[in-house]
Parts: C-alpha cells; sequence; structure tokens
C-alpha cells in the first residue's frame, strides 16, 4: 500500500537568487516556481515517488530531503544531507520542461543511501523520523552553483546535471574519482557587477615590482560564469581528445595530475603547436582543437578564463595581502599559510625538487600533486595556486590596468597565472602574472596546464 504526504512548499533561494528572480519580474518574464508537491512510499519496494508540478518551465530542478529533529524541545525540519539524496533520479538535477505547466517525477531509493543504525533504510513516515522533499526551480540564466558533465565519448549536448552544493554530487566530489578522471566538475562564479581589487599592493613584501605587471586597479565585471572546480587532468584531457600530454605519464596517479606540457594553440587553436589568428578571440576555438571538441561534445560554449575571471575566482573573495582563503601572507618564500594550499617549491608537505631529474623518476611524491590534493579557497576551488600555471584568454601585457577586466586581444604572448610547484611563494600569489609564447609546450619544465570557463546560461 501506498501512502502520500503533502505540505506547503516554500522555495528557498539565496540573496542573489532572490535578486535575479525580482530583475526577471520587473523585465516581465515568467519566474519558475514549483507547487503541488507530493511523497509516495511504496511499503514493499521502500521506493519513494515524488511528483511536483512546476509553472512558468523550463527551470533546473534540484531536490533536498528533510527530517523532522528536536532541539530545544521543538520539533524543526532539517536536511539529511546530500550525500543521502544523490541516488534519487528522474525529473531533477537537470532542465526540465519546455514552456508553460511542467508535470514532474522524482524517483529516489533511500534504502540505499539513508539508513539507520541496522542499515535498513528510514521510512518516509516512519513512527520516530518522518522526510519531505523540498523542490527548488532555478531560472536558466541563474541555475544551481555545481554544474557536473560527462566528457566521454558517452557525453552528449543537454546531458549536464546541476546541484547546490558538491555535498549532492554522487559518490562525493573527492570520493569519486570519475570527477577528476571523466567527467567535469564546474563552480559557478557570482562577479556581474562586483567592484574589486585586482592586483597586489606594497602589503604583499613578495610583490613583483620590475615592471606595472601588478599594478593595482578597480575591475567591475559584467556577467556571471562557471570555472572549473580542478584545472584539467591529463585523465580528462585523454578523455576528449584521446593524445595524452604531461611529464608524469608513468606515474602510478598519472591519471589525477594536471595536465602540462600542452600549449594554448593546442588549447584553442588546432591539434599541433602552430598559430591560426582565424582562431583568436574574440573568434570561437577551432573544432579541431580541445576546446573545439569539448564545446561540440557538451554543446556548451567552453573557453579559457579571462584573466579578470581567474584572478577574481582565485581570491574568492579576499584582497591583496590575502591568501585565497583568507589566511595573511607571512612575507616569506616558504610561507606556512600556502602549506595547506598549494603544491610549490619548499613546501614540506609536497617533498618538490625543482631539479630536472626529478622529470626521470617520476616518483609520486616529486613534481605535480594529484589534483584536490591541497585545501580549496573559500569558493570551493581547487589548486589555483601552485601546481601548474594556468593559461589564460588574454593576449599578455604589462599594464592591464586600463583595462577594466576586458580581455586584451593586443599581443604575442599569452597570460598565465597562479604559479607552479617550481616556484616558492612569491610566484604562487593570486596577483602574480606571467606570459608564455602560445605554442610553447614547456617541455622542460612541466609547469603549464589549464582550467576552463563558460557562461551560466543554460540552453
Amino acid at each position: 500500500m501506498n501512502f502520500t504526504l503533502s505540505h506547503s512548499f516554500v522555495i528557498r533561494r539565496s540573496s542573489f537568487v532572490l535578486a535575479a528572480a525580482l530583475a526577471a519580474a520587473a523585465a516581465n518574464a515568467a519566474v519558475p516556481e514549483v507547487t503541488s508537491v507530493t511523497m509516495a512510499q511504496s511499503a514493499q519496494t521502500r521506493e519513494v515517488t515524488i511528483t511536483y508540478t512546476m509553472d512558468n518551465a523550463p527551470a533546473v530542478v534540484t531536490l533536498d530531503i528533510q527530517t523532522n529533529a528536536t532541539v530545544n524541545g521543538e520539533t524543526v525540519w532539517t536536511s539529511i544531507g546530500g550525500e543521502h539524496i544523490w541516488n534519487a533520479t528522474g525529473d531533477v538535477w537537470k532542465k526540465v520542461g519546455s514552456s508553460g505547466t511542467f508535470n514532474g517525477s522524482i524517483t529516489w531509493l533511500p534504502y540505499k543511501s539513508w539508513t539507520d543504525e541496522e542499515g535498513n533504510g528510514f521510512t518516509v513516515d516512519g513512527t520516530t523520523y518522518k522526510a519531505r522533499a523540498r523542490l527548488t526551480a532555478w531560472p536558466l540564466d541563474n541555475p544551481p552553483d555545481y554544474m557536473v558533465l560527462d566528457i566521454t565519448e558517452a557525453g552528449a549536448p543537454g546531458l549536464q546535471r546541476y546541484y547546490e552544493s558538491p555535498d549532492f554530487l554522487p559518490g562525493g566530489l573527492l570520493a569519486n574519482e570519475d570527477y577528476r578522471k571523466t567527467k567535469l566538475v564546474m563552480r559557478k562564479i557570482m562577479a556581474d557587477g562586483v567592484t574589486w581589487t585586482m592586483g597586489s599592493t606594497s602589503a604583499e613584501t613578495l610583490r613583483y615590482t620590475g615592471d606595472a605587471r601588478e599594478a593595482v586597479h578597480q575591475v567591475t565585471l559584467s556577467d556571471n560564469y562557471y570555472i572549473g572546480v580542478f584545472p584539467m587532468t591529463m585523465k580528462q584531457v585523454v578523455s576528449v581528445w584521446t593524445s595524452k600530454y604531461g611529464a608524469f605519464q608513468e606515474a602510478a596517479d598519472w591519471e589525477m595530475r594536471p595536465v602540462e606540457r600542452i600549449c594554448y594553440n593546442e588549447i584553442r587553436h588546432n591539434s599541433g603547436t602552430g598559430d591560426n589568428s582565424s582562431y583568436h578571440y574574440p573568434a570561437d576555438p577551432a573544432e579541431i582543437s580541445f576546446l573545439g571538441r569539448l564545446r561540440t561534445r557538451t554543446g556548451l560554449p567552453f573557453d579559457l578564463p579571462t584573466e579578470a575571471q581567474w584572478e577574481f575566482a582565485c581570491r574568492a573573495g579576499h584582497g591583496p595581502g590575502e591568501w585565497n582563503d583568507g589566511s595573511p601572507m607571512l612575507g616569506t618564500k616558504a610561507d606556512a599559510n600556502l602549506n595547506r594550499l598549494a603544491r610549490c617549491l619548499n613546501n614540506p608537505s609536497s617533498n618538490n625538487n625543482k631539479n630536472l631529474a626529478d622529470y626521470t623518476t617520476l616518483a609520486s611524491v616529486g613534481g605535480t600533486a594529484v589534483v584536490g590534493s591541497y585545501e580549496p579557497n573559500s569558493w570551493g576551488l581547487y589548486d589555483m595556486l601552485g601546481n601548474v600555471w594556468e593559461w589564460c584568454l588574454d593576449c599578455y601585457a604589462t599594464d592591464i590596468t586600463g583595462l577594466n577586466g576586458a580581455i586584451n586581444t593586443s599581443g604575442s604572448t599569452r597570460s598565465v597565472r597562479g604559479g607552479n610547484w617550481r616556484f616558492e611563494a612569491d610566484w604562487c600569489r593570486p596577483a602574480a602574472r606571467n606570459d608564455y609564447d602560445p605554442s610553447n609546450r614547456s617541455v622542460t619544465s612541466a609547469i603549464v596546464g589549464f582550467r576552463v570557463a563558460c557562461p551560466v546560461d543554460v540552453p
């Protein structure tokens, strides 16, 4: 016998989602809304079926399950945690509906993930603990914070999935190695209209003072965007392009190390190191390039992040003189506060060695580190500092103070950011900038890789 739970539904939105909804309403745009939520569980199979109606489709729909708890003698509803809900399937975690009213259905198997002390799945209307479904409809121009894509040959346009936090990712962000091998996890960065300080101040005693490359200036970005939670790994590049790049290909953990020895031109222009001006920004990447193939496979306009996008995401809301978790820079080339964030030279936990002989031994303790080995910044992004330099979309210019965050399209070299495993703390700061020839694979140094970015709009 099935039973049905009905409850009043309150859409949860963070302040920026509410602001987006109000702006859309002001422009006479219909805001998606979920109503008529029901939840039923089979007494025989314990399978839970959730149904809902959504007005003003399409939208991205996410799910949370709440259970009752007693706090100070009062009953409150609290989330059971994304790690217990990941196996929900159906009209959830994705764009649903086409237009008008949409009737959705979700299946959840609590016995696979939400179990009691005996290992039995909880019932949603138990004697002590009950459960209720809470759904959120996200406008297509402001989807959830995390997007996940299959980038193997099994991937295809429209198959991306969306989650409110990394806790909801099936298997867990770091526990499930697929997210660093065959899938791509992207983090939404709310940057539209935010004014912030780019560059470094004299408070950073290790700042580069040879020219104006780190000059302080105010930047206001005009768009929100997704950026990779990790730099691209060797296995992810193989998954898209079949070619295997990197100095540490024989290491046991090669698949999840950041790709390096790959040049800007291979990423954006063609399958080799040669340049092709037909594919210079703002033109789209060539179809044969890595980004071109990634775009074809996913249907999304991936590109390299701009310098301003990269630094804004790297800083994670922290200013000059601070590492990207908010800890202060200590002004030493072996900064202890950087140790937990970055693979860098003289970091005692990484046991680095910049001697080129290290490349031939391929010891797992030498060279680059598996991405995600260190702590993330305050926005959940890993390896923004150290490990490998990361290519940016911009042509390099020493002084970028007049651009206000716009992409620099003039110059023969390209910008790289973040420092690398062979550099000390002075070159692994958020404001540190360098340039490389776009055809340079850095074969003798193995220090330049990349991560990808894309707009937030759901196609």
